[in-house]
């Protein structure tokens, strides 16, 4: 349950991050094209998702060593 509650909120946060990033680039280049800020907040940003990411697919690791753990357990039982 944890795993999948990890990559859900990671999906979330980079749908809402790739609207509002959108929205945000948008508002910059109709109206203030002269002064291009709007890659301050996607790379602000984006290092959080980053972060997100890897805190998230982290469970990917956890689960990798359970199901290893799992079959050298079987292996050692069946000997």
């Amino acid at each position: 349950m944890e795993k999948e509650e990890a990559r859900r909120g990671f999906i979330i946060h980079l749908v809402v991050y790739i609207l509002v990033n959108a929205m945000l680039t948008a508002i910059n280049l109709i109206y203030t094209i002269k002064v291009l800020w709007f890659f301050y907040p996607l790379i602000g940003w984006g290092i959080g998702l980053t972060i997100h990411f890897l805190g998230a697919m982290r469970w990917l690791e956890n689960r990798l060593k359970d199901k290893e753990a799992r079959a050298e357990y079987r292996a050692r039982a069946g000997k």
